[in-house]
């Protein structure tokens, strides 16, 4: 078997969208594609969206060959028979997305077995001055009152709307009413899943000149009802601040959202954080990150991908001053984590 690298490395895979813009090339400092590219699938095996291993020694090698190949190191040996649970993507609305919500795994399973139910995370990278974010009801309602709220062309009236920032983070149960609005780009993390009931979309017309398709019904046996108690947005709690600070926003049953910030230059390790070990996905927020073993440096607006080896067999590395990174991993239902 070929030797796994610590670090992999992909090239994105960007999508064009109705609501997107060019703030990837402008604001992350990328070349992307022209058009109107909303998402950036930074780490992905969903479906026919393969992320391809850019690693010189696998010549841009699917991600899921690769874990074929070798899933306890790639992985770790939770994954032996799976594959990687996440889809972790960076969004641009230029303009709002429509309003929507996801079902959760049982739901999924007897009506969508296809996919998966979705939980997500958003983690706001940029918002213009007065952006928001719909996350929840901002009154308790039912099935029958939001129905009818829709069809009257009112489904934006009684929504829980939230004024954002940089570094602001959101958790998104299944179940969870939300939308992106105009303005804002945003780090998600997810389950590896499409599972997506569009219930409202402002009259909006495709590009096959239709109004885009609303998945009502689906929408309405999955959403929660009740109104919003403020939860879904996360504050930081400190994990440790030895030899760097850490910092947990959460750790549920299907993935985990760390901060690490270095506020002066630094050099560190990567050591094992799961029980049994396993991969890790890191954004690079603000700053940079040299490995000198592989002679590369991770500038700021990049991904990477720790393998479980990497962590096994640590690898160093060192933070420019002013390095924040987003750590993304398994959830709670795979591995057990040591702080």
């Amino acid at each position: 078997m070929e030797i796994i690298p610590k670090v992999l490395f992909f090239s994105p895979i960007y999508k064009e969208k109705i609501w997107g813009g060019r703030k990837l090339e402008s604001l992350l400092g990328r070349k992307i594609p022209e058009g109107i590219i909303g998402e950036s699938w930074e780490v992905s095996v969903y479906d026919t969206d393969i992320s391809p291993v850019q690693n010189p020694e696998f010549d841009n090698l699917p991600l899921t060959e690769l874990i074929q190949k070798a899933p306890n190191e790639v992985l770790g040996k939770p994954f032996a028979n799976s594959s990687l649970p996440l889809l972790v993507k960076v969004i641009d609305a230029k303009e709002k997305l429509s309003v929507q919500v996801h079902p959760d795994d049982a739901y999924a399973l007897k009506y969508d077995p296809k996919s998966k139910g979705k939980k997500e995370c958003w983690y706001v990278l940029s918002a213009d001055p007065g952006a928001e974010l719909v996350v929840g009801f901002g009154v308790e309602t039912n099935r029958e009152g939001y129905e009818s709220l829709v069809k009257q062309n009112l489904g934006e009236s009684i929504l829980r709307k939230w004024k954002v920032k940089a570094g602001d983070v959101f958790l998104l149960n299944p179940g969870t009413i939300h939308a992106i609005g105009g303005g804002v780009v945003l780090l998600e993390v997810q389950q590896s899943s499409d599972s997506t009931y569009r219930v409202y979309d402002y009259g909006r017309i495709g590009d096959d000149g239709k109004p885009r398709e609303l998945h009502l019904e689906k929408a309405l046996s999955v959403l929660n009802f009740q109104k919003s108690n403020g939860e879904e947005k996360l504050t930081k709690q400190v994990l440790c601040y030895h030899p760097f600070p850490r910092y947990l926003y959460t750790s549920n049953d299907k993935f985990r959202l760390e901060s690490w910030e270095f506020d002066q230059a630094q050099n560190f390790t990567f050591t094992p954080l799961a029980e049994p070990s396993c991969f890790g996905i890191f954004f690079t927020i603000s700053g940079s990150v040299y490995f000198p073993e592989l002679q590369r440096t991770v500038g700021p607006n990049e991904t990477f991908f720790m393998t479980a080896t990497g962590f096994q067999e640590t690898i160093s590395a060192y933070a420019a001053p002013g390095t924040k990174l987003a750590f993304m991993s398994a959830g709670t239902d795979t591995v057990k984590y040591r702080s």
